[in-house]
């Protein structure tokens, strides 16, 4: 997708990486064209975060960069258990996929100027069906986030599923608070065999993962890198035939628009997430939009 929006005409690219190491391996894969800025973001440690939050502030006070009109937020781990966790002591699955993104994007909310479009990458794993993730990844199982943030014995796998679960609250909380047209979203690229998800994995699932699961690519559901950055940067330049009001809270799949799961449309929990997150991570109103920290009260 970075390598397709650099030579997208009028559009400028901030691209973040956990590290410079990996910034400098996206620099040698898309080059450095005038439009393009790199940024190192570790979502998986807050410092880098608040520091990656001020340097793109600043490009866009400096008028380095044009409005932002789409956030991306990527980052998502998937490891074989919950007792690792974050440089600031979160479970490592719940920091890096919610804690980090949610600061990052909280951090940019007051610089933020309709249209602005807020995609978070989803998983069809937060259905908890068969058909989702054939049997590799557990159903989710939600808890109260302050014991999710917790790092603990337990199933990686399963945390990453409930993560993405969390990615739904998030956004339907998100798409509640923001002002019209700062649209929350969430992506779902399908599933994706032979990408490096399964690096934590056993020696045989990552051997099933690159090497067999490949060939399911027919299967509704399934699908590529290339295909699905397509279709996500048509979302994100506003490209898609997908209406806007449509958008808005939704859920789409590689390139439909579809309900996600029964269980991800949940107010108390929606607005339990985004509270516990404003709190634990003390993003407090002075760092923020107004609109941020002034959502809906609970519904009871």
């Amino acid at each position: 997708m970075a390598h397709m929006l650099a030579t997208t005409p009028d559009w400028t690219v901030v691209a973040t990486a956990r590290s410079q190491a990996r910034a400098d391996e996206l620099r040698t894969l898309v080059g450095d064209p005038a439009n393009f800025h790199y940024v190192v973001c570790d979502q998986a440690d807050l410092d880098s975060v608040h520091d990656a939050g001020s340097r793109i502030k600043k490009l866009v006070a400096a008028q380095s960069i044009p409005p932002l009109r789409s956030l991306v937020l990527n980052a998502g781990i998937q490891t074989g258990s919950t007792d690792s966790a974050t440089a600031d002591g979160y479970e490592l699955t719940f920091g890096t996929n919610l804690v980090g993104p949610h600061v990052l994007v909280g951090l940019l909310s007051d610089v933020l100027t309709a249209p602005t479009r807020i995609l978070c990458i989803g998983s069809g794993t937060h259905y908890g069906k068969f058909r989702r993730s054939y049997g590799m990844v557990a159903a989710p199982r939600w808890e109260a986030p302050e014991m999710l943030a917790k790092p603990r014995a337990g199933d990686g796998i399963r945390a990453y599923s409930t993560s993405k679960l969390g990615t739904l609250y998030w956004v339907h909380e998100l798409a509640r608070r923001a002002p019209q047209r700062i649209d929350a979203i969430c992506y779902d690229p399908g599933m994706m065999p032979g990408t490096g998800l399964a690096r934590d994995r056993s020696a045989i699932e990552r051997f099933g993962w690159k090497y067999l699961l490949p060939a399911m690519r027919v299967v509704p559901g399934v699908s590529t890198p290339k295909r699905s950055a397509t279709h996500l940067s048509a979302i994100a330049t506003a490209n898609t035939p997908i209406p806007e009001a449509d958008l808005r809270g939704g859920y789409v799949e590689i390139d439909r628009l579809v309900p996600s799961s029964p269980d991800s449309y949940n107010p108390e929990r929606e607005y339990e997430l985004f509270e516990f997150l404003n709190s634990t991570t003390g993003l407090g109103s002075h760092q923020v939009a107004p609109w941020w920290s002034k959502g809906p009260q609970p519904i009871n």
